[in-house]
């Protein structure tokens, strides 16, 4: 099925205004049209990636190095816990990373932990589980039905891993591994080891610590699962410009100072929950930082550094469980965008959006809903036929459960 998305323009900044939107059987034009491709489970384009109904995470990424990018996804009610797809001349086959059933948690990451050249897999355990795992890519033996070497990185302490998060904080030249531990309300951090495949657990320090009595005043409404003063959402940027990669979350940025030690800098203490992105959308000074609501009912915030404060303002005044989130320059024309979608959390929300925010790199954006009504959670935003434009990977929490939707982008 081909369409065409038709977005008369309009300018959100500080206030949103309605747009007009029109579905088209045309070819696709420059400028206020993008041609999608819409492939979904439902359809029978792609298997399911089990028969469960909790998919907690996706992630893409090259995995057979065949320069097209792969993705993975998480379910954790049933086998295979851990799937990955790839990418072949009639779509995608299912592959098998973890056969059994694993309990894990949203806000997975991929890396070369092992210095062998292919991408490693890792994911933590939710609520229920105080492990933290990395799968090793067997690459160039892939299967699908064999599944991967899993280790351990954490597998002591407390429960809930929401976010994790590789790369070089300390300007060292090396990748660290950082994830949060809701259930310790901690932030960790952990240098990857000499020699990961002989090394479990890894040596994880706490870097920062939340309390769990109170909270300042919260943005948004949230879930009666979302305890007091809960941390979550995980980027990276060099925000103050010195050349080392900040580490972004639960409201705040955090500073390499020494060793081990990192400053924290608060960005929105009443923003605690949420998903967390980064770039420079606005041209001059700082990297602006973007937080939206996962779970619960808030606005969508841009950040901007103005007079040594952050100035906070609202990009979409109501967002419904906006779990996935990323800043890209979709359209290539030098300006950072957003990707925002909606999950339909409890089956609710059935005007759900998914939705691309064009910047002109002034602190202004121009939406294109990609689809509506359809469930998005975790959702990514990437390339994933090797034509050079982004395309969206899209997947519920548990709305419909199992199921997969993938737009392919055709505008070029």
């Amino acid at each position: 099925m081909r369409f065409v998305l038709r977005i008369l323009p309009f300018t959100i900044g500080r206030l949103v205004i309605p747009g007009l939107m029109v579905w088209l059987n045309l070819p696709a034009q420059s400028g206020d049209s993008v041609l999608w491709k819409h492939k979904s489970t439902i359809h029978g384009d792609l298997p399911v990636p089990n028969a469960g109904n909790q998919q907690t995470a996706s992630a893409v990424f090259d995995v057979d190095k065949d320069g097209v990018n792969d993705f993975v996804i998480t379910e954790r009610t049933q086998a295979p816990a851990v799937v990955w797809y790839r990418r072949g001349a009639d779509g995608w086959t299912k592959y098998v990373i973890e056969d059994g059933v694993q309990y894990i948690e949203a806000g997975v990451d991929y890396f070369d932990i092992d210095s062998d050249g292919d991408l490693d897999f890792v994911a933590g355990g939710d609520w229920r589980e105080n492990r933290i795992w990395w799968w090793e890519n067997p690459y160039p033996d892939l299967k699908p039905d064999v599944p991967w070497k899993r280790r351990e990185i954490k597998n002591s302490g407390q429960p809930k891993h929401h976010d994790c998060l590789f790369g070089d904080f300390d300007g060292d030249g090396q990748a660290e591994f950082v994830f949060w531990n809701q259930g310790g309300r901690h932030l960790y951090l952990a240098e990857i080891p000499e020699d990961p495949r002989a090394t479990e657990p890894w040596n994880c320090v706490v870097i920062y610590s939340y309390s769990g009595d109170s909270e300042m005043q919260q943005r948004g409404t949230y879930p009666s699962f979302k305890s007091i003063n809960e941390h979550e959402g995980l980027a990276k940027a060099d925000i103050d410009g010195d050349g080392k990669v900040d580490i972004i979350g639960g409201g705040r940025w955090f500073k390499h100072i020494e060793g081990t030690t990192y400053a924290e800098n608060i960005v929105d203490a009443g923003y605690a929950f949420s998903r967390a992105a980064a770039g420079q959308l606005i041209e001059g000074g700082r990297p602006e930082i973007v937080l939206v609501v996962g779970d619960g009912v808030a606005p969508l915030m841009l950040y901007e550094w103005q007079k040594g404060t952050w100035r906070g303002r609202e990009i979409l005044p109501e967002v419904d469980n906006g779990h996935s989130l990323d800043v890209l320059d979709f359209n290539g024309d030098g300006h950072l965008d957003i990707f925002n979608a909606e999950m339909r959390f409890n089956n609710g929300n059935p005007d759900a959006k998914n939705l691309i925010l064009l910047g002109d790199g002034q602190g202004n954006f121009t939406p294109i809903q990609v689809s509506s009504g359809i469930g998005l959670h975790e959702s990514k935003i990437a390339d994933l036929d090797g034509d050079g434009d982004y395309d969206i990977l899209g997947k519920p929490y548990s709305w419909q459960a199992p199921r997969l939707d993938i737009w392919l982008n055709l505008s070029r």
